[in-house]
């Protein structure tokens, strides 16, 4: 009993996250993917090593909290469904940041760009070799992963008090498709490494971290500021 309200209240916990994570428009059903492709949204497509990321990092994150009550519970396949479209709803809310970016040329700077790679090595390393082989993405792909987190981010600060309904806007206007064959086959597996070594969120916040806080009131770090007008993240 006591397991099914630890689960219960992850379920509630991530759902809610879900919800003000993800694109407001829904998702479709359609044909033409590439192998492994999981979704595209405007001009950007989405394969399963990068979604793989923030599966593995909501996982830890919620090992940390209820140990193996998320692999044993009887409540355990909903969990991993919220966390499937939880992992879900953060990727395409990101994908979607770095479209608006590139049509209001909010860039990153160079100072951001070398954060991004010194964020992705403290990831990396902290990996499992378990783990690196369950995401399958190489160094380079990493870097822009964080680069993408990173703009996604200062793109959402930039826009200010109209952020949600320019967001909004551009899911309305904007195809975005599933490959829901595809998605339903991808599930949630126990991967062997340390449940309590940072994930990708937290490696970003470890560097991005106190940045972070002044964008959000407004500012930013005097180094970024001074290379404002840097070239942008090159986009693979």
């Amino acid at each position: 009993m006591k397991n099914r309200r630890i689960i219960m209240a992850a379920l509630c916990a991530l759902l809610c996250a879900a919800f003000l994570a993800g694109c407001g428009r829904s998702l479709i059903i359609t044909t033409g993917f590439g192998r492994g492709e999981v979704f595209r949204i405007g001009s950007e497509r989405c394969r399963i090593s990068e979604v793989r990321v923030y599966l593995l990092d909501l996982q830890k994150k919620n090992e940390r909290l209820f140990q193996d009550a998320i692999w044993e519970s009887e409540s355990s396949a909903e969990l991993k469904e919220a966390v499937k479209e939880q992992a879900l709803s953060q990727i395409t809310r990101v994908k979607s940041l770095n479209q608006i970016a590139v049509k209001r040329n909010v860039m990153l700077t160079d100072f951001e760009k070398r954060q991004a790679e010194e964020a992705e090595h403290n990831y990396y390393a902290a990996l499992s070799p378990e783990e690196i082989k369950y995401i399958n993405l190489d160094e380079k792909n990493l870097q822009r992963m964080f680069q993408e987190y990173a703009l996604a981010y200062k793109t959402w600060v930039s826009l200010g008090d109209n952020a949600e309904q320019i967001y909004s806007e551009f899911c309305e206007k904007t195809q975005c498709d599933l490959n829901t064959k595809y998605w339903q086959t991808v599930g949630l597996k126990k991967i062997e490494g340390d449940p309590q070594a940072p994930g990708f969120a937290e490696c970003y916040e470890a560097i991005f971290g106190s940045e972070g806080e002044d964008s959000a009131s407004g500012s930013t770090s005097e180094e970024a500021a001074e290379e404002e007008e840097e070239e942008p993240a090159e986009q693979e």
